[in-house]
């Protein structure tokens, strides 16, 4: 008996030695490690924030080429050495931007902000929100900022953006250009006055000027001299989006005016825009309509019950149509959203219609959820919008370190997804996209449609209006 006992340990020992080989050699170590925490420096400053700030991304972010630590290490050396915190913000982004890595970026910087926000609309970068004293801007198209259109300016945010695809320029460089310091970096003119001393929590004595130039819809052009922030202003890569939404407060915003107000006369990816997800029934299109701004849950719903109240409707309307509205989907946990993903496909009935919506702010945990509607039905799918925030092969599943002195965040990453060719048993991917993920080579938009400066000064969305408009002609050929 001893020895069978024996025997039957050592086959268990062997076998959990391979199963943890196999575990290992599939990538997952990653979930295992734990960050290369820096020692704290004993007298906290900016500088030493700024050497925190090196040994912790050379330590933590992953897969980095040599010619993209050489980068890193070159932005760091040529910027001069940072005087305030807003210096050292800017110095992190150029630096992270060399990683070519969308979620590799910092997390929540801290800068002197210009006392308005923007909205790319197509082509024309609009205000959509701005302090009382600025109130009358609301609504305008900048023709210039500092002297050079955005146009010029927007393509040069590279710079500070690393990774993500074009349209994911494009939106980040609507907060990037609210930066004098930044503005100053891509070329435009900034009168700065006098220098000044700052600890974390102080505010700043000088003032940034820019001079902006907008003009209205009827094409009249206005010029203006606007001062940025005597305090350093929050923001936040995945969430900044915001500032267009109807009332919204955001980022030390209270008090300020936007340029929509909340109502149901809104167009649905705007109504209810405290709230994450919104179900609502079409009947005169015969459609269920499900917005999903985040792939977490809100605050009064978690997203099991969401799936319950989408599959309780289609049960009880059985739609031939469904939307579902990612476009701004900025992420969160793509496991717990698959079973929706799920239900919705599970819907569709066989000659039926999916329509998804998609754009810049379709990113991480959102993409990801998105491109596998594309798995599950691609004969009855319509992808409508404009291009999404990422690649389909992307680094995520980040470690968050502050940066003791200007508690400057930072997000670092280290697993790879791979949408495109998708993740083979021993690719270095983060293990659980191995098994839950499906690879879909490519994620195109099939019809390019985007809200306009008048569309959205009038609360339009010509992207559902293209969608009703299109199951209005298909009904109309039954």
């Amino acid at each position: 008996m001893k020895a069978f006992l024996l025997k039957a340990l050592v086959i268990y020992i062997l076998i959990n030695i391979v199963l943890g080989a196999i575990f290992l050699s599939g990538g997952g170590m990653q979930m295992l490690e734990s960050p290369k925490v820096p020692p704290l420096p004993s007298s906290p400053s900016l500088t030493s924030d700024l050497d925190y700030f090196q040994k912790v991304v050379l330590d933590n972010e992953k897969d980095a080429t040599t010619a993209q630590i050489s980068g890193f290490k070159n932005v760091i050396r040529e910027f001069p050495a940072p005087q305030t915190i807003d210096d050292l913000s800017v110095i992190a982004l150029a630096a992270l931007a060399q990683f070519d890595n969308a979620h590799t970026t910092v997390l929540k910087p801290k800068m002197y902000r210009l006392p308005v926000r923007f909205h790319w609309l197509g082509e024309d970068l609009i205000i959509v929100k701005a302090t009382t004293e600025y109130a009358s801007l609301l609504g305008q198209k900048v023709v210039g900022l500092g002297g050079v259109s955005p146009d010029k300016l927007g393509p040069r945010a590279r710079k500070f953006v690393g990774g993500g695809t074009e349209s994911w320029l494009k939106y980040r460089s609507e907060t990037l250009l609210t930066s004098p310091s930044i503005l100053a970096v891509l070329g435009a003119t900034v009168d700065v006055d006098v220098e000044v001393e700052e600890s974390p929590n102080a505010g700043a004595d000088s003032s940034q000027s820019v001079a902006l130039v907008t003009a209205t819809l009827a094409g009249q052009e206005i010029r203006s001299t606007v001062t940025a922030s005597a305090s350093l202003m929050p923001s936040d890569p995945f969430w900044d989006f915001r500032d267009a939404f109807p009332d919204n407060t955001s980022f030390d915003t209270e008090g300020w005016l936007t340029l929509l107000h909340k109502g149901t006369d809104l167009p649905l990816y705007l109504q209810k825009s405290d709230q994450y997800h919104l179900l609502h029934s079409l009947p005169s299109q015969n459609a269920v309509y499900l917005r999903m701004n985040a792939s977490f849950a809100d605050r009064t719903e978690t997203l099991d019950e969401l799936q319950q109240r989408l599959e309780r409707m289609l049960a009880e309307e059985s739609p031939n149509n469904l939307i579902v509205d990612f476009r701004y989907n900025r992420g969160g946990d793509y496991i717990k959203v698959l079973p929706i993903v799920k239900a919705v496909v599970a819907g569709v009935p066989e000659n039926g219609r999916l329509f998804l919506i998609v754009g810049p702010n379709t990113f991480s945990a959102g993409l990801i959820s998105a491109t596998q509607f594309k798995r599950y039905l691609p004969s009855q799918l319509t992808v409508v919008g404009s291009e999404v925030g990422d690649k389909l092969r992307f680094r995520a599943e980040g470690y968050y370190p502050t940066l003791p002195y200007s508690g400057i965040q930072l997000y670092l990453t280290k697993a790879w997804t791979d949408l495109e060719k998708g993740c083979g048993w021993l690719d270095d991917c983060w293990p659980p996209n191995k098994v839950l993920l499906r690879k879909v080579g490519s994620f195109p938009i099939d019809i390019r449609v985007e809200n306009t400066w008048a569309s959205y000064m009038a609360g339009e969305d010509k992207i559902m209006d293209w969608i009703s408009a299109n199951i209005q002609h298909a009904n109309a050929d039954r």
